[in-house]
């Protein structure tokens, strides 16, 4: 199934949009879990222009963004997911 936002957000609109749906899933279709999401997005800057991530070693943009759940899928334990971030370019 693909989630689409039309138009432009801000970051705090784009969190509580994808809130909503995903909270109308579970309340009126009775959704109780996703097993795999994916998002395309463009990024944009304050002006509004579009800008890519840059990897500072490489100069290659970034193209997938993966976040993936810490020792919890792969071994089948129960309990609270934690995120582990994969890529992290932001500066020090």
């Amino acid at each position: 199934m693909d989630i689409i936002l039309q138009g432009q957000h801000n970051a705090e609109e784009t969190v509580k949009s994808l809130e909503r749906v995903l909270q109308l899933f579970r309340e009126r279709y009775h959704v109780e879990g996703f097993r795999e999401i994916h998002l395309t997005v463009t990024l944009l800057d304050e002006q509004g222009d579009e800008v890519e991530l840059i990897d500072s070693e490489s100069n290659q943009a970034y193209r997938v963004f993966e976040v993936y759940r810490k020792g919890y899928e792969l071994a089948g334990r129960k309990g609270i997911p934690m995120l582990q971030l994969v890529v992290d370019n932001t500066p020090k």
